[in-house]
């Protein structure tokens, strides 16, 4: 089951709700900038309280209910235009159905939160995007928030899923941190962002002096 489009995954949920599915949630390969472009809204706020409710204030018991997270927005880096205070947001109130479901000893904790906001003007979000506690991003994924993710929307990231593997387009980054364990979480995604080079090229980089230049060679190979 795909989470990448909430449309998609809402009637997912209609149909586990019926059918009594108990498959798990599965995410692809996201890189931290991906889930930044492809989300309306990415916010800095701390979850302060959460409770059930069910969508659009349904009175029905055998409705599906969503989690609301309370949230005190501290920064905004993208969705200005979308909303002007991010106040509650929603996901699925089962990891089952790719919702994100905290633990009480997970809440009162600084989160970046990055989700889509639907007709309702609600925002919605799911395990599958970047929501994560501030405190675990690194340096550089604090940084790149702030300015670098957003100036790389025009590139595309391209998960190595096996060997050999290549690029079609010079618009394109290859991610190769899961090819050895399945584990995405390394130096491509903690460090760095896919950016557009004046050429119209683009290769990872830290908005630092790259080491040598053979180093992102061979990343875009």
């Amino acid at each position: 089951m795909s989470c990448n489009i909430f449309g998609f995954l809402a009637t997912g949920l209609l149909l586990l709700t019926v059918q009594q599915q108990s498959d798990a949630c599965s995410c692809g390969p996201s890189h931290p900038q991906q889930a930044y472009c492809q989300s309306d809204v990415v916010i800095k706020g701390k979850i302060v309280g959460s409770k059930l409710v069910a969508r659009d204030n349904s009175s029905d018991p055998n409705a599906f209910h969503w989690i609301q997270y309370e949230v005190q927005q501290q920064k905004m880096y993208k969705g200005f235009e979308k909303v002007e205070e991010v106040q509650y947001v929603y996901t699925p109130r089962a990891d089952l159905v790719c919702g994100l479901v905290l633990e009480a000893d997970q809440m009162n904790e600084d989160y970046v939160l990055s989700g889509n906001v639907e007709s309702d003007g609600k925002m919605y979000i799911n395990i599958c995007s970047f929501n994560k506690p501030w405190s675990q991003l690194t340096p550089a994924q604090r940084t790149n928030l702030d300015e670098r993710y957003r100036a790389g929307c025009q590139c595309m990231i391209i998960p190595c899923l096996s060997l050999p593997c290549s690029l079609s387009a010079d618009n394109q980054c290859l991610w190769t941190d899961g090819i050895l364990n399945g584990k995405w979480e390394g130096a491509q995604s903690q460090r760095y962002a896919c950016s557009m080079k004046p050429s119209g090229m683009c290769q990872w980089d830290t908005g630092k002096i790259p080491r040598s230049r053979s180093f992102l060679r061979s990343e875009n190979q």
